[in-house]
This record gives structure tokens, C-alpha cells and sequence, in this order.
């Protein structure tokens, strides 16, 4: 209830409420905060001493929205990375998608000194997107491409998939490592 004579007040309090939860006034829609960190080191190329390394700053931010980001004045576009690779592929394709995926892998592999070579992961990047959509690496992806039941049942889910492959007469070429 309102007092008489308190209604401007009021309707004032209502507005500035409405407008503090609703109003963007500058910013990237669904990026909450943006951290600085330090300590990126950058490549650069000096013409009086060549080759140098320098410190860099980068911006991370809680929250994603890549399409609106790369368009922003003064974002680099071939330096902004994401890690949602469902965004990354609707806004670069499957192409994008599986770079980022692959910069992912390595980022976790290497985050506490192992190594895995480049080649091997480019083969399970190249294995998850070769379809043009992103496949499970598990059952569930793997089991599901078109492959001889051997190559299949050596995956996972051996009995049943043996057993699919009687009920159906599935043959087998012999032809792949997996097989022979």
C-alpha cells in the first residue's frame, strides 16, 4: 500500500528497480566478468634486434558469447580462443571446432608435463569431426560409424555387438589392423 502523496516515490523506486535488473550499458551480452592475466609470453619481431619475447596481457571471461566478441573494435580475432565447443561450432564450423578441440587436448595433456605427440591427437580430432558433426569418442560414437563388427566389438560392448552382428549376418573383409 501506498501512502498519499508517496506515490511518485514509489512508482521512482519500481523504475530504478526495473532498470538496474534490465539495463546493459555497455558490454558483451552473457560475458558476467573479464580477468586480466599476465604472463602470456607473445613472439615479436623488432627490426633493430629481430626475434624477442615479451610479456603479454590476455582477457578471460566468466561467461561466452563468441559471435558478439569477434565482432568488438579491437579484439583480435585470430587470438580469441574459447573453450565451448558447441558455441565454436556454430559460430567457425567444423573446421574451428576441431582446432579448438585439438587446443584443448593439448592444454589438458600437457598441464601437468606429460606429453602425447601432435600427430596422435590430430588423429582422434580428425576421427571426432571427419563426419562434419562432432562424434563421442566412446560406445555411443564409435560404435555407430560404419565399420566391420570386429573393428566394433573391439571397442566396447563386445558381446552385444557380436551378438547384433549374428542376428544380422554381418560379414567381415578382414582388410583393417583391427581385424587381422
Amino acid at each position: 500500500e501506498v501512502e498519499p502523496g508517496q506515490e511518485d516515490d514509489e512508482f521512482l523506486k519500481r523504475l530504478e528497480k526495473s532498470m538496474l535488473t534490465s539495463l546493459k550499458l555497455r558490454g558483451v551480452e552473457h560475458v558476467k566478468k573479464v580477468f586480466m592475466r599476465g604472463g602470456a609470453k607473445v613472439t615479436v619481431w623488432d627490426d633493430d634486434t629481430g626475434f624477442g619475447i615479451r610479456d603479454e596481457w590476455v582477457l578471460e571471461t566468466d561467461g561466452t558469447n563468441l559471435m558478439a566478441v569477434l565482432g568488438v573494435d579491437y579484439v583480435d580475432a585470430t587470438r580469441t580462443i574459447s573453450n565451448d565447443i558447441v558455441e565454436v561450432f556454430q559460430v567457425l564450423g567444423i573446421e574451428g571446432v576441431r582446432g579448438s578441440i585439438l587446443g584443448e587436448l593439448r592444454n589438458v595433456i600437457s598441464f601437468d608435463g606429460s606429453y602425447v605427440n601432435y600427430r596422435h591427437l590430430a588423429c582422434l580430432v580428425d576421427v571426432m569431426t571427419m563426419h562434419g558433426h562432432l562424434m563421442a569418442i566412446d560406445r555411443h560414437g564409435i560404435n555407430r560409424v560404419e565399420s566391420g563388427p570386429l573393428l566394433r566389438c573391439s571397442f566396447e560392448e563386445t558381446v552385444d555387438m557380436l551378438m547384433d552382428a549374428a542376428v544380422y549376418s554381418e560379414e567381415e573383409v578382414l582388410k583393417g589392423v583391427t581385424e587381422n
